[in-house]
């Protein structure tokens, strides 16, 4: 494991392309989320949304593994969009996408119909990533499947991929979804549309309940980041390697490492 840098932001220097206010103001203004989809997707006038779950785990039935959702989205048609703001680069992003389809479309199905495939609807995950994970620098990145054999011929399976980058500085895109790109990072905008985002984002970081929340947010996040670097550590420990090589690998300092060593002994 190596060493995590925690830079602590200042709540008031919050920006959109912050994971928690960006998945907080797709929830709370349904008309702007419909319409941002509209625009990220190219499909006009998308039916009305609901939210399916905001930042919620769902259990896959047959190993027990979940995966959280930042915001899950059905039109009224039935099409599903999952939505994700990631700031790095975690190396499996891919893989994840291909998961969240996958959980998509087995929401899609009742229980004892597997069968009827006929009625998946359309299903779009996409990605807004603050680091160019293709390392193209495309602002957009959309992917179906298609036929490796015959150019043109696609599956049709209704399953799309779409990554935006928020380093890109090339492709054709238009100017709404470009500064929306650049209001994650807390660059400076002038689209209307954009601005509404903007402003929407100002009243929910006005709002004690929201602040309290998210400070209560980052607090569990903190407490499991720590929790894995014992755990890591005592394994290690238990390996017996040097303090140094442990503190390095965890980013626990050595008279942490130490205190561990010692509540080791003592069990």
């Amino acid at each position: 494991m190596k060493k995590q840098e925690n830079k602590a932001v200042n709540f008031d220097d919050l920006t959109v392309g912050d994971e928690y206010l960006f998945g907080s103001l797709l929830l709370r203004n349904k008309e702007l989320t419909k319409q941002l989809i509209e625009k990220l997707t190219g499909i006009p006038d998308i039916e009305n949304i609901e939210f399916i779950s905001v930042e919620d785990v769902h259990q896959n039935t047959y190993d027990n593994k979940g995966i959280r959702i930042d915001v899950y989205i059905k039109s009224q048609t039935g099409v599903a969009y999952i939505v994700e703001l990631q700031r790095k680069d975690t190396k499996e992003i891919e893989k994840r996408m291909r998961f969240y389809q996958s959980v998509s479309d087995s929401r899609q199905l009742p229980p004892g119909d597997e069968g009827a495939y006929k009625n998946l609807k359309d299903n779009y995950v996409i990605f807004i990533c603050r680091e160019d994970i293709f390392g193209k620098g495309l602002y957009k990145y959309s992917f179906e499947n298609t036929c490796l054999e015959l150019k043109g011929l696609k599956l049709n399976d209704g399953a799309y991929k779409i990554v935006f980058n928020t380093q890109g500085t090339k492709g054709d895109i238009c100017k709404t979804v470009l500064d929306f790109l650049r209001l994650i990072e807390g660059k400076s905008i002038d689209d209307p549309f954009v601005k509404l985002l903007e402003d929407a984002a100002c009243e929910i970081k006005a709002d004690e309940k929201w602040r309290l929340k998210y400070m209560q947010s980052k607090s569990r996040d903190q407490d499991l980041i720590d929790n894995e670097k014992n755990k890591i550590a005592q394994s290690l420990l238990q390996d017996q390697l040097p303090t140094e090589f442990i503190s390095k690998h965890t980013g626990l300092s050595v008279q942490e490492i130490e205190k561990l060593r010692e509540k080791l002994l003592n069990d």
